[in-house]
């Protein structure tokens, strides 16, 4: 398996659990976005995909966001 795919299938783990966490309103939602964010920026930028950067950036400041919000709630 070479890196370029290792970071592909580390990209969907992260994303997909990260899902799964959102939906169970727990705090590894945001922390698993965020998480996420790392490989897919390494994709956008190994594979020169630069109209992924208005989405990655969002989804890491809504990542934050939420991550800062959730933890003034507990």
């Amino acid at each position: 398996m070479n890196i370029y795919f290792a970071t592909q299938l580390s990209a969907s783990a992260l994303s997909i659990a990260g899902t799964y966490f959102y939906g169970n309103k727990t705090m590894a939602g945001p922390v698993l976005g965020i998480a996420a964010q790392v490989p897919w920026w390494l994709l956008m930028y190994q594979g020169s995909l630069w109209g992924l950067l208005p989405v990655n950036a969002v989804m890491l400041v809504l990542h934050v966001r939420n991550l800062w919000k959730w933890s003034k709630q507990e």
